[in-house]
């Protein structure tokens, strides 16, 4: 009896030593996997594709368009908007939106809208306005360059108004093709969290802006009406909006791009408008 006991007792303090080693073995193990995530500012450097018009003139000012891709999209895409239209008489920049995000491939977006972090969204979104600002001083070093406009399609086209809107100085006006509501929440963008995406403090300062608005009456991703709303917004604020609509969905029609190209060359000569 003695004997058993004694192996029942050795037995005993085995099994609890092998669930103290087991327990601080969990817990290491749990302590070492921990893990957390976090997004800080850095410089990096960032694709832009480039098309010079037909008969380029080095020594010649010319317009330039820059055009924000729509999210998810790259900029290989969206150089391509304008092959269709003739008589292109500007220099095309489509920039890359500065985050990659994965769709059906692997594309880019403008501000971070894939992240649930509220903060690193706004962050993500303030940034936009001084990465244009960045990308025009850039290319007026590479080429000689008189008036700019900034252009977008959907996600493109918040950041067209948020970062025009912010630096109204940089530019003679903006294209919008399938944008957002001026003080509507951008639900249809995927930016759920963005109620107040523009401020209309910024609104009174950029009136001088030259704007373009486009449409389709069938887009089911962004409503006709959020243009429309746009459109009258800027209006009420005094700007000079020119609006068009299409018969389309979600995407940018060829004779909309013939008609955004005929209201960059009608625009007035700069130094008349500063007279």
């Amino acid at each position: 009896m003695k004997n058993l006991k004694s192996i029942l007792i050795a037995g005993f303090i085995l099994l609890f030593s092998s669930l103290v080693v087991f327990s601080q073995t969990q817990e290491n193990d749990l302590q070492f996997n921990k893990t957390d995530s976090l997004y800080f500012k850095s410089e990096s450097l960032f694709k832009c594709n480039i098309k010079l018009p037909e008969n380029y003139n080095h020594e010649k000012a010319y317009t330039l368009v820059i055009g924000l891709h729509g999210g998810g999209s790259t900029p290989e895409s969206f150089i391509k908007i304008w092959n269709d239209v003739k008589g292109v008489n500007f220099i095309y920049a489509a920039p890359q939106g500065p985050y990659s995000i994965l769709f059906e491939e692997l594309g880019n977006e403008w501000s971070l809208w894939s992240s649930p972090d509220l903060k690193v969204r706004e962050r993500a979104a303030n940034l936009i306005g001084d990465y244009i600002a960045e990308l025009i001083k850039v290319l007026k070093g590479q080429y000689r360059i008189d008036d700019i406009y900034l252009s977008g399609f959907s996600q493109g086209a918040v950041f067209t108004y948020v970062a025009a809107f912010k630096n109204p100085q940089l530019y003679k006006g903006i294209i919008v093709f399938s944008g957002p509501g001026i003080f509507e929440p951008l639900g249809n963008f995927d930016g759920k969290f963005a109620p107040d995406w523009i401020k209309e403090k910024y609104l009174e300062p950029a009136k001088k802006l030259r704007v373009f608005i486009a449409h389709g009456t069938k887009d089911q991703r962004v409503e006709y009406e959020l243009g429309l709303k746009s459109k009258e917004v800027l209006t009420d604020y005094g700007y000079d909006v020119t609006f068009h609509y299409f018969e389309g969905g979600h995407t940018i029609d060829t004779g909309i791009l013939k008609q955004a190209l005929e209201w960059i060359n009608n625009a007035q000569p700069l130094a008349f408008i500063e007279n």
